[in-house]
């Protein structure tokens, strides 16, 4: 091989080719004194270690060849990252007014974000407490809703009394009505609610009533309910 031609490489591969070849022929000497069985050692022997020596070597420079390859690939790596690195130095060097204004400007907008978010925050909280009062005047329409549907579902059945007395009523009657001089109190009732359903207004008269305070007036709904009544068709 041209890379065992140095003499020092050469002698020492030499030498030590020649080491093995007679520590085995000593080591068959031995073996044959002590077991009285030959191990021939020929020129064949040493010829067959000369290329087991060079397989190995050849084994062992593919291996050493690979590593070197993968290693100068690793370097060619680091080179070209090295560059690459070199370049961006560069481009981060010029891009540093850019970002600096950039990180200005996020800053900036940050600022508006918190301010828009604690307004929001604020109108937020203004539209819950409206909500919640809404849901309260909501309540408490419901429960005068409620509350005017119960009387009326009590009144109605009174309401229908009152129109079926109604279509009962005869001419007779109203001039029965217009005669009278002291009605009863449930006359007057009814002919009060008459003169309040057509706008006559009330005469205002003393309050005869017990307990009344001296010169305490009410409306009195007679004379207008009679007035109403002179033509009863």
């Amino acid at each position: 091989d041209a890379s065992l031609e140095t003499p020092e490489l050469l002698k020492g591969v030499v030498d030590t080719c020649v080491f093995i070849h007679q520590s085995v022929e000593r080591k068959s000497t031995k073996f044959f004194d002590e077991l009285r069985r030959f191990n021939y050692v020929t020129p064949t022997s040493y010829l067959e270690l000369l290329q087991t020596f060079i397989r190995l070597v050849k084994e062992k420079r593919e291996e050493i060849n690979l590593s070197k390859s993968r290693l100068q690939n690793g370097l060619d790596k680091l080179s070209d990252t090295e560059g690459k690195i070199d370049v961006m130095k560069l481009e981060l060097v010029e891009l540093g007014p850019v970002i600096a204004k950039t990180t200005e400007e996020v800053e900036a907008m940050i600022g508006v974000i918190k301010v828009d978010t604690a307004k929001a925050d604020e109108t937020k909280a203004q539209v819950l407490a409206q909500e919640e009062a809404a849901n309260a005047k909501a309540a408490e329409a419901q429960a005068i809703a409620d509350d005017a549907q119960a009387d009326l579902d009590k009144a109605l059945p009174a309401l229908d009394q009152a129109l079926n007395s109604l279509k009962l009523l005869t001419k007779a009657d109203i001039v029965e009505v217009k005669a009278m001089r002291n009605p009863p109190a449930g006359v007057r009732l009814v002919m009060e609610v008459v003169c309040i359903i057509f706008g006559n207004k009330p005469k205002m008269v003393e309050d005869k009533s017990p307990g009344a305070k001296p010169g305490a007036k009410v409306p009195d709904y007679w004379d207008a309910s009679s007035k109403m009544v002179q033509d009863p068709v």
